[in-house]
């Protein structure tokens, strides 16, 4: 998957925004599983120039996902690409591309 754009500036696979782990795990909650707070990021007061660098999307990025979900095939996420963000009600990561089915 190419276009994997995440809000959560404190996860340690965002690079620019992105999404740059090789493997996202996506629950029935639509919660990313995947999502692994950085202690480094979480302390800085300012956003590092990395943050800020171009994307650099990792095509080979599987997502497995077992959301009630339009793109969910045979627990694999066939989406052109996902958002995650924060959730509202509980802080969790979630994803926001998800589409009931």
């Amino acid at each position: 998957m190419k276009d994997l754009k995440c809000g959560l500036r404190d996860c340690k696979y965002n690079k620019g925004y992105s999404c740059v782990a090789k493997k996202i795990g996506v629950d029935q909650h639509t919660d990313c599983t995947s999502y692994a707070p950085s202690e480094q990021k979480r302390k800085a007061i300012f956003e590092s120039a990395e943050d800020f660098a171009p994307a650099n999307y990792s095509v080979d990025t599987s997502i497995d996902c077992t959301a009630k979900c339009l793109f969910n095939k045979d627990n694999k996420c066939i989406a052109n690409g996902i958002t995650i963000m924060m959730g509202e009600e509980d802080n969790k990561a979630m994803c926001m591309s998800f589409i009931k089915d």
